[in-house]
C-alpha cells in the first residue's frame, strides 16, 4: 500500500535537508509510517484549540508551543512518551478544563498494559486548594526535604511530571505509562524550593485506582444523600447525562419539608449545561439570562454579508419552587456546570455558598474525537451574565470560606484535617441555615 501523500513529503522534506546539511547533522532521517501517523494526531488535536479556543492571552503562545512540542513527536521511542508530549503541551495552558483520555492500550508496547503511579497503594496525593500535595511515600521511597524547610512541611506540592506541569485534569496521563518503569517528580516544598525525585511505577497486574481527586473523589457515586441531622444534605458528584433528575427532584421536594437543603458540589467537576439548569431552575423565583460568547461570532451569509450572533440560554423557575433557605457547598474542584449553578444560585436564588473559591472554569465544552481514539475536551464558548462578567479563573467567591489549607493539612495530616474540615463546613452551614430569612 502506497504510503499517504503527507507522508512522502515529510520524508521528502528530510531527505532533501539531510542531503543539503551533509555531515553538519547526523540526526536527520526520512519519517516511519508510525512517526508520519503520530504527527498527524498530534494536528487533529491542536489546531481545534487553535480553531476555537478563547481562553488566550498574552502568557500562551500555542503556535510556538506546536512548533516547540511537535518537533519532539518524531523522535518519541514509545507510544507513552508521545502521549506524555501531547499531554505536556496541553497542560502549558493550566486550564482545569482541559482534559484528554486516551484508551489505556495506546500507552502500552508490545501488549503489555501501563500502570500509573496513583496505582501504587502506598502513594497517595491530596488536592489542597486545587493543587496537588504528596501526603504518603511508599517505604524507604521519601525524599529528602531541603535545607531550611521545617520539620512538619513534609506534604511537597506535586509541582512537574517527566518535566511537564501538573493540572488537576490532565496528571493522569502522565503518571501512566510502561510498569516498573521510572518516572521523574519535581517537588515544591514550602518554602518554594524545587527537588527532583524519582519512582517507578507498579509492576504490571496491578489493581487499577487512578484518581487524583483524593478526598473528593466520588467513587463512581452520581449522588447520594447524607444524614447530617437536623437538615437534609444532598451531595450531587456530576451533571453529566447519567444524573437522574427525577431522583434529585425526589430529594428537593422531600427537603422542602424541612427546615432548609444543603447542597453539596464540592467533588462535582460538571457535566452537561441542560442538567444544571434543570437542577437550578427548581429554586429560581423568576427567569434569568445568562450570555453565551461563540468563539466565532461573525460569519458569511452565503458571501454576500456578515452576520454577527448574540446567543442567550434562559433559564425559568421550575415548579414546584424550593423556598426553604439554601446552603451550597463548593470547593477548588467544583468545576465548569457546578460553577454556573452554584453562582446562579448565590445570585438568583438567595443560596450562601459555603467552602472555598471554585475551579474557574467558565466556558461550554467542545469534544473532539481523534484518529486514535482519544478524547479532547475543552471550553470554546464563554458564558458570562447580563453584566458581561463570567468565572474563568476567578470562580465563584463564597459568602462563607472554609478552606482546607497546607496548614492544616501539616498541622492535623491527611485524614484529620479533612475530619475537620468536614466538621467546620457543618458547623458553617448550621449557622447559615440559622440565620438565613425565612420566607
Amino acid at each position: 500500500m502506497p504510503a499517504p501523500r503527507s507522508c512522502r513529503r515529510r520524508a521528502a522534506i528530510a531527505i532533501l535537508c539531510a542531503a543539503l546539511l551533509g555531515s553538519a547533522c547526523t540526526g536527520l532521517a526520512g519519517l516511519t509510517h508510525d512517526e508520519s501517523e503520530r504527527l498527524d494526531t498530534f494536528d487533529a488535536y491542536w489546531q481545534p484549540l487553535a480553531d476555537d479556543y478563547p481562553m488566550f492571552g498574552r502568557q500562551v503562545d500555542w503556535d510556538e508551543l506546536r512548533q516547540r512540542y511537535r518537533g519532539a513527536v518524531p523522535f518519541a521511542r514509545a507510544p507513552d512518551e508521545f502521549y506524555h508530549l501531547l499531554t505536556g503541551m496541553l497542560s502549558e495552558l493550566a486550564d482545569p478544563h482541559v482534559s484528554f483520555t486516551v484508551p489505556a492500550e495506546r500507552f502500552a508496547a508490545d501488549g503489555t498494559a501501563p500502570t500509573s503511579l496513583l496505582d501504587e497503594p502506598a502513594f497517595r496525593v491530596l488536592p489542597i486548594e486545587g493543587r496537588l500535595h504528596v501526603v504518603q511515600w511508599p517505604a524507604g521511597a521519601a525524599p529528602t526535604p531541603p535545607e531550611g524547610v521545617p520539620d512538619e512541611a513534609i506534604y511537597p506540592e506535586l509541582w512537574r511530571v517527566e518535566g511537564f506541569p501538573v493540572v488537576l485534569s490532565l496528571v493522569g496521563n502522565l503518571l501512566l505509562g510502561p510498569p516498573d518503569a521510572p518516572v521523574e517528580l519535581q517537588l515544591r516544598w514550602r518554602n518554594g524550593v524545587v527537588t527532583r525525585h524519582v519512582m517507578r511505577r507498579p509492576p504490571a497486574g496491578t489493581k487499577r485506582r487512578t484518581s487524583p481527586l483524593g478526598h473528593l473523589d466520588a467513587q463512581g457515586l452520581l449522588w447520594e444523600a447524607r444524614t447530617y441531622a437536623p437538615f437534609p444534605w444532598l451531595a450531587i458528584h456530576t451533571l453529566d447525562d447519567e444524573l437522574d433528575m427525577a431522583q434529585i427532584d425526589e430529594r428537593i421536594d422531600a427537603a422542602s419539608n424541612g427546615d432548609a437543603l444543603v447542597l453539596d458540589l464540592r467533588s462535582n467537576l460538571g457535566g452537561r449545561w441542560l442538567r444544571a439548569q434543570q437542577l437550578v431552575e427548581r429554586f429560581l423565583p423568576e427567569p434569568i439570562d445568562l450570555v453565551l460568547v461563540p468563539a466565532h461570532p461573525t460569519s458569511t451569509w452565503f458571501g454576500l454579508f456578515d452576520v454577527e450572533m448574540f446567543v442567550r440560554s434562559e433559564w425559568h423557575p421550575r415548579p414546584p419552587r424550593f423556598t426553604r433557605p439554601l446552603v451550597v457547598l463548593t470547593s477548588a474542584l467544583t468545576g465548569s456546570a457546578a460553577e454556573h449553578a452554584a453562582r446562579v444560585l448565590q445570585r438568583h436564588a438567595g443560596a450562601l455558598v459555603v467552602g472555598e473559591r471554585t475551579a474557574g472554569a467558565e466556558a461550554a465544552i467542545q469534544e473532539v474525537h481523534g484518529p486514535d481514539g482519544g478524547v479532547l475536551r475543552f471550553g470554546s464558548m464563554r458564558i458570562v451574565d447580563r453584566t458581561g462578567v463570567g468565572l474563568q479563573s476567578g470562580g465563584v467567591v463564597p459568602d462563607v470560606s472554609v478552606r482546607l489549607s497546607l496548614d492544616d493539612l501539616e498541622r492535623l495530616g491527611p485524614e484529620g484535617s479533612v475530619a475537620d474540615w468536614e466538621r467546620r463546613l457543618r458547623a458553617a452551614a448550621a449557622s447559615a441555615i440559622r440565620t438565613a430569612p425565612r420566607p
